[in-house]
């Protein structure tokens, strides 16, 4: 599927939990997202798209993408 590394099971919890703060139905901004993840885990290397890619997959095993 993808090329971009497996990011560790504490960021794919970070990410759910950043996900579930926003409101039913609301759309969850990209860009807030990643920078929200930089500021709680600065000393992260993946980069922003490695990032976008796990924000994508964990809210699509959330069930939240359409």
């Amino acid at each position: 599927m993808s090329s971009v590394q497996r990011l560790s099971p504490v960021l794919e919890q970070a990410i759910a939990a950043l996900l579930n703060r926003a409101e039913y139905d609301g759309t969850v901004s990209i860009k807030a997202a990643v920078k929200e993840i930089r500021r709680a885990a600065p000393y992260l290397a993946a980069s922003d798209e490695e990032l976008t890619e796990a924000i994508f997959e964990v809210s699509a095993a959330m069930g939240l993408s359409q």
